[in-house]
């Protein structure tokens, strides 16, 4: 059997242990330190995976990162409050913009009325979320004031705190040597099963927070 057939069937094999949970079960083990958010589902963020330089001058443009400064894919990431991985989107080139991303791939079908989504301020989504009757938690922008309010500056405190754990979540997807490494042209067209089989793996270690709300 080759390698692509086998990472396929591993990717689907593996699929169920990424759940996008309800809110209602995600607010039972709700960790401490969300307890400012009492409806927060998902938590989100764009990532992107160094690819070799392609030699077809539109996939060169396609896969270009302004800010890697190098050919990469881009995927976004969910997780849970507890830091399981809830989601992950299919690959695109570098050059798609993270609300692109968040608009195009089906995440959002996972979002109902009332459901919390807590982001970076990059992440201008906040009308399709209020389609969705949702809400977007970003930290607050600073208003053209040259120094923030008290106020301001601890609710960016709350978010900060809160967005942390999905960065924790994909430097722990990363270590991945396929995923932490330039990936070769010739493995491009495994790499959406490959990074499905590595987020369903990391879903089996520990949880990321581990301090419950029921604990206070």
């Amino acid at each position: 059997m080759t390698f692509g057939y086998m990472i396929k069937l591993l990717a689907q094999a593996l699929r169920p242990l990424i759940v996008f949970f309800t809110r209602k079960t995600v607010s039972k083990n709700i960790p401490k330190e969300y307890h400012h958010f009492k409806r927060l589902k998902s938590i989100i963020d764009c990532s992107e995976l160094f690819i070799e330089h392609p030699k077809d001058l539109e996939t060169q443009a396609a896969t270009w990162s302004d800010y890697k400064h190098h050919n990469t894919l881009k995927f976004l990431i969910a997780i849970t409050p507890q830091g399981s991985i809830s989601y992950v989107s299919e690959l695109y080139g570098g050059r798609s913009q993270d609300n692109f991303v968040v608009r195009d791939s089906k995440f959002l079908d996972y979002i109902y009325p009332g459901d919390q989504v807590l982001a970076d301020r990059g992440f201008n989504i906040k009308e399709p979320l209020l389609l969705k009757r949702a809400e977007l938690i970003i930290p607050p922008a600073a208003k053209g004031q040259a120094q923030m309010t008290t106020e301001d500056v601890r609710a960016t405190k709350k978010v900060a705190n809160a967005r942390i754990h999905v960065e924790r979540a994909i430097r722990r997807l990363k270590q991945f040597r396929f995923l932490s490494q330039v990936i070769p042209i010739s493995m491009l067209r495994h790499a959406n099963d490959i990074l499905k089989v590595c987020a369903a793996i990391t879903n089996l270690k520990p949880p990321l927070v581990k301090r419950w709300a029921t604990d206070m």
